[in-house]
């Protein structure tokens, strides 16, 4: 999916869950972003900032939380959590045990909404 989408997943969500509440203002959205994840900080909240304009989200605190990245490595079965991930071009990670690159990776992909904090009237 491409980065803006992503974002407008994530507005959409916070617009619809302020509008379930009758809140006339999103101050805050709390997010989780794994660390091998193509989408950096910065272009995650250049990308809200604009596609927020003009709704009751254009204020609020995006705050974004990096999420460590977990392995299980198929040749020496090392499970845990790695230091550097090669995320250049393509995202791979390498048993930090072993050094091989033949891993499952457990999480740091992944996206996650934490939480959102609103205004009501």
């Amino acid at each position: 999916m491409h980065s803006s989408a992503v974002v407008q997943s994530i507005l959409n969500i916070a617009l619809e869950t302020a509008e379930d509440y009758d809140a006339n203002s999103i101050t805050e959205i709390n997010i989780e972003v794994g660390k091998l994840n193509l989408m950096t900080t910065d272009k995650i909240k250049y990308i809200f900032d604009v596609l927020s304009k003009n709704t009751i989200a254009e204020n609020a605190d995006l705050i974004i939380n990096e999420t460590e990245v977990k392995i299980k490595c198929n040749d020496c079965s090392y499970i845990g959590s790695i230091d550097k991930a090669n995320n250049k071009m393509s995202p791979m990670a390498l048993c930090p045990n072993c050094g091989s690159p033949r891993v499952n990776v457990l999480s740091g992909y992944d996206l996650k909404i934490g939480n959102i904090t609103i205004e009501k009237p």
